[in-house]
Formats: C-alpha cells, sequence, structure tokens
C-alpha cells in the first residue's frame, strides 16, 4: 500500500472510531455499561472482540483484567503507538479509571476465540522448548498470564499479532516488555521466533499437546534444527 493510501485509510478509521466514540456518550447510561463502552472498539476488533479474521488485530476476550488497563493507559500517553487505539483511548470517555474498568472486565468475562489464526505448523516443538526457557515464567505453563502482575493471557492469540509483538519485544519496543524477555528474543533467529509465535496460537488447544513420551530420536526427525 503507497503511504498516501494508508494516511487516507487511517483518517477514515479515525473518522469512523470518533463516530462510534461520540455515539456512547448519549447511550451510554449513568452506570456504564461494558458492553457499549466496548462499542467503538468492535469497528476494528470484531463485536466478539475476536479480532481481525486474517489475525493482525488481537483477541481481546478472556484477556487479563488489569493488563487491558495498562494498554489503554500506555496507548493514551502515546508510549504505545497505534494510530486507531490512540484515537480511542484519548476520548474522554476512557479518561475516567471506572469506564476503562467496566471495559476491562466486560472484555476479561468474555470467552476467547476458539480459531485463533495459526502459522505454517511446523517446528512446534522448537516452539515449545523456546516458550517453556523464555515465557512459560511469566506467562504461565498453559499460556494464560497473571492477573496480579499484569502479564497477559498469549495462549490461543492470532499468530500473526503474536510475531509481530514479539518481533517488536526483541527491538526493545519502547520498553513495554521486561529486559529479560527482550534480552532472550534478541538472541533468537527468526525461524525461531517464527516457531515461537505458532506454538503459542494452538496454547490451549490439542495442537499444542505435543507428544512427551517419544524418544528425543523421533523428536528430532520431525523437528529438524532450524538453519
Amino acid at each position: 500500500m503507497q503511504d498516501s493510501d494508508r494516511c487516507i485509510g487511517v483518517q477514515l478509521l479515525g473518522a469512523v472510531l470518533t463516530l462510534a466514540i461520540s455515539g456512547i456518550a448519549h447511550a451510554t447510561p449513568s452506570e456504564p455499561d461494558g458492553s457499549r463502552l466496548y462499542a467503538p472498539c468492535g469497528v476494528c476488533h470484531q463485536p466478539n472482540a475476536w479480532g481481525s479474521p486474517d489475525g493482525n488485530i488481537p483477541n481481546l476476550a478472556g484477556q487479563q483484567k488489569r493488563y487491558l488497563q495498562k494498554q489503554l493507559a500506555v496507548f493514551a500517553s502515546g508510549a504505545r503507538v497505534d494510530p486507531a487505539m490512540q484515537v480511542v483511548a484519548a476520548h474522554p470517555k476512557f479518561s475516567d479509571p471506572h469506564n476503562i474498568s467496566v471495559l476491562a472486565s466486560y472484555l476479561s468475562g468474555l470467552d476467547p476465540n476458539p480459531n485463533p489464526a495459526l502459522g505454517s505448523g511446523e517446528h512446534l516443538r522448537v516452539g515449545q522448548e523456546l516458550y517453556s526457557h523464555i515465557c512459560a515464567a511469566c506467562h504461565g505453563v498453559d499460556g494464560g498470564g497473571e492477573r496480579s502482575n499484569r502479564v497477559p493471557r498469549i495462549a490461543g492469540q492470532h499468530y500473526p499479532y503474536l510475531r509481530r509483538q514479539i518481533e517488536a519485544a526483541a527491538n526493545l519496543h519502547k520498553d513495554l516488555a521486561p529486559p529479560e524477555m527482550t534480552s532472550a528474543l534478541r538472541g533468537t533467529r527468526p525461524q525461531e521466533r517464527d516457531a515461537l509465535a505458532d506454538y503459542i496460537s494452538r496454547l490451549g488447544s490439542s495442537d499444542a499437546l505435543l507428544d512427551s513420551n517419544r524418544s528425543s530420536d523421533e523428536r528430532n526427525r520431525q523437528v529438524p534444527n532450524l538453519p
């Protein structure tokens, strides 16, 4: 896409989001309702909060509440950059911590996307090993995250979105990822990052349950060393 086309697309999306957000000012009762607050977000994240079908926009359903609250704050501050999200986060409705809490509670209570966009399915054993060494200590063996420390749920997130975020973390994405995570990811190769994102996208499904009873020789024959 040319830069001019991208600029026009962002402007149009911003206009749609602004209209959607303005609508909740008239539709929301005195006690905010999570589904109404979420309405402008559904323009990009879909009404069910399962993200875009192509997997580039993340699933928000079932995400950790405190993580969602933190992300709205960092988008509003400009520490994390995305034109559409900054339009949403800058609206006065989302300057109220109570509204943010209500929205985050609503999203965290939704069922996650049962069919996220996946990678190729190659080298899942490599992805599993990388996950156990780099991610599991914070995100949990099951990828469910950790509520009190604002660690996000990553299990079953879309592969394209995960791959992009892994790359951003490896490149010291404005210190939004902890240093031990960025340091470990910087030492990985692109093919290993692919395998890691693909494995995480399958966490919570039978695809991620690799057979641990096979011998190491059998596993090495199925998953060769990556170049």
